[in-house]
């Protein structure tokens, strides 16, 4: 056997582990972002917590900062001759908001807002200052499902009030969001909500007769005898309770937390939204949920001895050199992967927020438009898993209150035949919408089809054509 010796030279590829601890960061959660934060801080003594609210004003990136960014955005308006608005003394000192020392905005998250002060803040907008009373009494008698405990008669007589104005007010609250709210019982609360649907646009009569006249049969499934007495076939009136059935909710206040809960009554409630979405005049704010990176940090002693090492002004040994060095660099890197988190979701969000205008400002899914994460890679000239990592496994939380994932924004299948159905459904049936009209409002959802294929659709639906759809 011969052996000798040789050089070979070879390409091979090796990812930076700068890039991998990047990528790590930008997956997690907030929850799992606290935790990584705290195994940090045990692991790198150069790492430490700034105990002062706001900062010296050298971080590493100023602008993913809010303070920096605050001091930026005012010297702008300074230089504009903008006078900024006058805080309100009782909630600002000078140099900054007072903050109380065990303040967490993320915390104070999860207390949400119960059905009791829900409804006393549309009542003030509602009915007059004499009404109050009533309206609150009122309000606070309802059960954990929405309903009211008792009659007005009764109310009228604990209150020592007219029966007839504790029906008119009670009628005010029956308007209020959620639908069904303050009903006397499950048949009024349904019909109700029907009522808040034939509002919309969506509503069903036949459903409305089946409850105000065969409630008891609709309950036992009596499909023949419904059948019967609204002349109708049987399969119209099982379709009429499962209509029924998905669009109704018997329990109204179930969205909300009971305010003697401790802990939230639904799933969804006990989730920590990783972004905030607002609704401002000005347009929609976008709000990183957690301030962890701002409360972070490299330690004064570690960025001294750092500082001197770099200079060579002073003497140290070798082991003191990379020590120092390896876990000050450690802790700036650390920081400044967690900026660029924060500017990269909230990138990423802006994007969402410029494709998803109608579902915002609604709130009914129907309004999604279809949209891929390539779409908003390529928009932000950013990679596409850079967009799925950002948005794996975290929430968005609404302007109306409500905590959703990020994945409801992705949907590149969205049903075609779906959109048709719900577009012929709420048209006006005087003037019903020809194909070429449909392919446009199909095309305002960002749906993009050609005629014909809404005519096949809409025939392999079962739906007729425009003139045949005219009443």
């Amino acid at each position: 056997m011969l052996l000798r010796q040789e050089q070979r030279q070879t390409l091979t590829q090796r990812i930076d582990p700068k890039l991998i601890m990047a990528n790590a960061i930008l997956q997690q959660s907030s929850l799992e972002l606290v935790q990584q934060i705290e195994a940090e801080l045990l692991e790198n003594p150069a790492l430490d917590i700034i105990e002062e609210v706001g900062c010296s004003g050298d971080c590493i990136d100023p602008l993913s900062c809010p303070h920096c960014s605050q001091r930026l955005a005012l010297s702008h308006r300074e230089a504009e001759d903008l006078s900024p608005i006058e805080p309100e003394p009782d909630h600002y000192i000078e140099g900054g908001i007072d903050f109380e020392p065990d303040f967490d905005p993320v915390s104070n998250l999860e207390a949400e807002l119960t059905l009791q002060d829900h409804l006393c803040a549309l009542l003030r907008a509602a009915v007059p200052p004499e009404d109050y009373a009533i309206g609150e009494y009122l309000i606070h008698n309802l059960d954990e499902s929405g309903l009211l405990e008792g009659t007005p008669e009764q109310m009228a007589m604990e209150i020592g009030a007219c029966p007839e104005d504790v029906y008119r007010v009670l009628r005010v609250i029956q308007g209020f969001d959620p639908p069904g709210i303050g009903a006397l019982d499950l048949r009024e609360c349904m019909l109700i909500q029907l009522r808040f649907l034939r509002e919309e646009g969506e509503g069903n009569p036949v459903a409305e007769k089946m409850i105000r006249f065969f409630f008891d049969e609709m309950v036992s499934h009596r499909y023949s005898r419904i059948a019967r007495g609204l002349s109708i076939s049987v399969d119209r009136a099982k379709k009429t309770i499962e209509f029924v059935r998905t669009h109704l909710n018997p329990y109204p206040a179930s969205q909300f937390r009971p305010p003697w809960a401790w802990k939230p009554t639904n799933t969804r409630s006990s989730i920590k939204p990783d972004v905030i979405i607002r609704r401002t005049e000005l347009g929609y704010e976008v709000e990183v949920a957690g301030a962890e990176a701002v409360l972070l940090g490299v330690s004064p002693t570690y960025r001294e001895a750092y500082d001197r090492i770099r200079n060579a002004n002073g003497r140290a040994s070798q082991e003191e050199k990379q020590h120092v060095t390896e876990y000050v660099e450690r802790a700036e890197l650390f920081i400044r992967n967690i900026h660029q988190r924060r500017k990269t979701l909230r990138l990423i969000t802006m994007a969402i927020i410029d494709q998803q205008q109608g579902f915002l400002e609604t709130g009914q899914r129907t309004y999604l438009r279809a949209l891929t994460r390539t779409k908003i890679a390529e928009e932000l000239n950013i990679h596409e898993s850079t967009v799925s990592r950002a948005t794996a496994r975290k929430f968005v939380q609404l302007p109306n209150q409500e905590v959703v994932p990020f994945d409801l924004f992705f949907n590149p299948s969205l049903s075609v035949k779906t959109a048709i159905e719900e577009i012929i459904a709420t048209e006006d049936p005087s003037t019903p919408l020809s194909d070429r009209r449909i392919v446009e409002l199909l095309h305002e959802r960002g749906i993009e089809v050609a005629r014909r294929t809404v005519v096949k659709y809409r025939d392999s639906q079962k739906l007729l054509s425009s003139n045949r759809r005219r009443r």
